[in-house]
C-alpha cells in the first residue's frame, strides 16, 4: 500500500511540474506576442485545459487500473501539443517579429510547426512504450509506399522552399506564368503546397509550387511597378510617319493612369497591305488596371485621329443601299447642314449675319471631337479658332495669381469660347477641358475672314459683344487693372484689333 501511495505522489509531482511549465509558457507567450495576434492562443489554451482535465482524471483513477496509463499518455500528449504550438509562437512572433521586426515566411513557419509536431509524436510514442526507431526499421515496405505516395507533396514542399529562398515574387506582386505577356493575378498566399493568385476577375487560382518551379514567371511588380505598354494602330500611307507619330504621342497628354514622367514614344512597326502599322509605347504603374488604361489610350488615339482628319484604315467595301423609306445620302447631308445652320444662328456673334453669309459659314466650318478629360486649349497658347459646343460639356479653368486654378464656368451645347483668339489673334486667356465626350463646331480665321469681307460692318457689333464678355472674364482673373476700363473704350480697342487682324 505504501508503494502505491509513493508512486501516486511521484506521478502527481511530475504532473504538477509539467502543468506549471505549460502555464508559465502560455503566460510568457501571451505577454511577448503582439496584442492583435493573441487570439491565436485559443488553441494552445484549449490544449492546456484538456491537459488539466487528463491530469485530474489521472488522480482519480487508481494506478492498478488498466485505464491509468492511457490517461497519463493523453495528459502528456496534450501538454506537449500545447508546448509544440507555443514555442514557435514565442520565438517567431514574440521575439523575431515583435522585438526584431523580422517576419519568417509562412512556408518556413509551417515547416517549423510540422517538425515540432513530429517531435511531439516521437515523445508520446516513447512514453506509451513504443520505440519509434523499431517502427522505421521494421517497415521498409510501408516506408517505400508512403514515400511514393508523398512524391508530389514533397516536390511541392521543396519547390516552395526554393521560392522562399530565391524570392522571385512576394505577397502583393502581380505575376504571370507561362508564355502570356499579360498580368495574371496578384499573389495573396504562398504556403508549403501551392501559391494562390487573385485575378482581375476576382477569382482565385491555386498553382502547385512544383508547377511554379518549372514555369517561366513574369513579375510585373519588380524591380519597380512601372510597366511599359505597347499599343498598335494603323494609319494610311498618305500621311508622313513623323506626323502620325506626333499625333500618337500628343494624344496621351493628361490621360489618367499614364505616367507623365515617362514620355510616350511612337515608331513605325511595319508596312501592311491595309496601311502603315505604328506602335505607341507608354508607361503606367497601375498594373492591376492595364486593360482599362489601354482602352482609354485607344479612345484618345481615335479622337486625335478624328480631329486631324486621319482615317484608320481597314479592309472594306463600299456598298450603297437605297430604299424608298430610308434617307438618301443627299438628305442626310442636308440634315447635317441644317443642324449646323441652327447651331451657328444660336450664337449671338452670328445673329446679324445675312442668310448668304451664314450659308457660306455653314460650308466652311467642321466638327472636332474630344474624349472626356482631354484639354481643348491651354492658357497662353496661340490660336485663331472659335469653338461652339455641339454635344457634351467643357469646363473653363482660370489660373489664379495665388492659389490653385479655379473653374469659372461650364459650357454646354450652344455655348462658345475662343472668340478673342479668332477675332484678334490673342493668346488663350483660360484653359478649357472636356468634361464628357465632346463634339465642337470649329470656326477658323480663314472661314470667318470670308464672312467679314462680305459684311465689314459686322466687326462693330462683334467688338461690342466681346467687350462685355471680356469684362466678365476679367473679374475672375488677377488682371484687375483692366476692370476699370469703360466698356466703350474696350469696344473701340477691340474693333481696331479686329480690323488689323483681318486687314479690313
Amino acid at each position: 500500500m505504501n508503494e502505491i501511495l509513493q508512486k501516486l505522489v511521484q506521478d502527481s509531482e511530475t504532473g504538477i511540474a509539467g502543468t506549471v511549465f505549460g502555464l508559465a509558457l502560455l503566460l510568457l507567450t501571451a505577454v511577448a506576442m503582439p496584442r492583435e495576434q493573441r487570439r491565436r492562443l485559443r488553441t494552445p489554451l484549449a490544449m492546456f485545459l484538456l491537459h488539466l482535465a487528463a491530469e485530474a482524471l489521472a488522480l482519480v483513477v487508481p494506478a492498478q487500473w488498466g485505464m491509468r496509463k492511457p490517461v497519463d499518455v493523453a495528459a502528456l500528449f496534450f501538454l506537449w501539443l500545447q508546448v509544440g504550438q507555443l514555442l514557435p509562437m514565442l520565438v517567431l512572433d514574440g521575439v523575431l517579429q515583435a522585438r526584431l521586426s523580422w517576419t519568417m515566411p509562412k512556408i518556413f513557419r509551417d515547416i517549423v510547426q510540422l517538425l515540432a509536431y513530429f517531435a511531439i509524436g516521437l515523445v508520446v510514442l516513447h512514453a506509451s512504450g513504443v520505440e519509434p526507431g523499431s517502427l522505421l526499421t521494421t517497415s521498409a515496405l510501408l516506408t517505400a509506399v508512403i514515400g511514393l505516395s508523398l512524391q508530389d507533396t514533397l516536390g511541392n514542399l521543396f519547390a516552395g522552399l526554393a521560392i522562399q529562398v530565391q524570392r522571385p515574387f512576394e505577397i502583393g506582386d502581380f505575376v504571370q506564368l507561362g508564355d502570356s505577356v499579360e498580368p495574371l493575378g496578384r499573389v495573396i498566399e504562398i504556403n508549403w503546397r501551392a501559391t494562390k493568385l487573385l485575378t482581375n476577375d476576382r477569382f482565385e487560382i491555386i498553382v502547385p509550387n512544383s508547377n511554379l518551379a518549372r514555369a517561366a514567371i513574369r513579375n510585373f511588380s519588380k524591380p519597380t511597378p512601372v510597366l511599359r505598354r505597347n499599343i498598335r494602330v494603323q494609319a494610311p500611307y498618305d500621311y508622313a510617319p513623323a506626323h502620325i507619330c506626333g499625333l500618337l504621342e500628343s494624344a496621351l497628354d493628361g490621360t489618367p493612369m499614364v505616367l507623365a514622367a515617362h514620355r510616350p514614344s511612337a515608331l513605325v512597326r511595319s508596312f501592311d497591305p491595309d496601311g502603315v502599322q505604328y506602335e505607341l509605347r507608354y508607361f503606367t504603374d497601375e498594373v492591376e488596371h492595364v486593360h482599362v488604361t489601354d482602352g482609354r489610350v485607344r479612345e484618345r488615339i481615335w479622337h486625335s485621329f478624328r480631329r486631324a482628319g486621319v482615317p484608320i484604315p481597314y479592309a472594306q467595301r463600299d456598298v450603297h443601299l437605297y430604299t424608298m423609306q430610308g434617307d438618301s445620302p443627299e438628305q442626310i447631308r442636308a440634315a447635317k447642314q441644317a443642324k449646323r445652320r441652327a447651331t451657328l444662328r444660336g450664337v449671338d456673334l452670328f445673329e446679324a449675319l445675312p442668310e448668304e453669309s451664314l450659308e457660306l459659314l455653314v460650308n466652311l466650318v467642321h466638327t472636332r471631337r474630344y474624349a472626356a478629360g482631354e484639354t481643348v486649349l491651354r492658357r497662353g497658347e496661340s490660336g485663331a479658332e472659335l469653338f461652339i459646343v455641339e454635344h457634351g460639356e467643357v469646363a473653363v479653368v482660370v489660373e489664379q495669381a495665388q492659389g490653385p486654378a479655379q473653374e469659372v464656368a461650364r459650357l454646354g451645347p450652344g455655348n462658345f469660347f475662343g472668340e478673342m483668339s479668332l477675332l484678334t489673334g490673342a493668346a488663350r486667356t483660360a484653359t478649357v477641358r472636356a468634361v464628357a465626350d465632346l463634339a465642337l463646331l470649329v470656326v477658323d480665321k480663314q472661314a470667318f475672314q470670308q464672312v467679314l469681307q462680305q459684311n465689314p460692318q459686322l466687326a462693330e457689333r462683334i467688338s461690342s459683344l466681346l467687350a462685355s464678355r471680356q469684362q466678365q472674364l476679367d473679374r475672375h482673373t488677377a488682371r484687375t487693372t483692366d476692370s476699370f476700363q469703360r466698356p466703350e473704350d474696350k469696344s473701340t480697342a477691340l474693333l481696331a484689333k479686329i480690323r488689323e487682324f483681318f486687314a479690313l
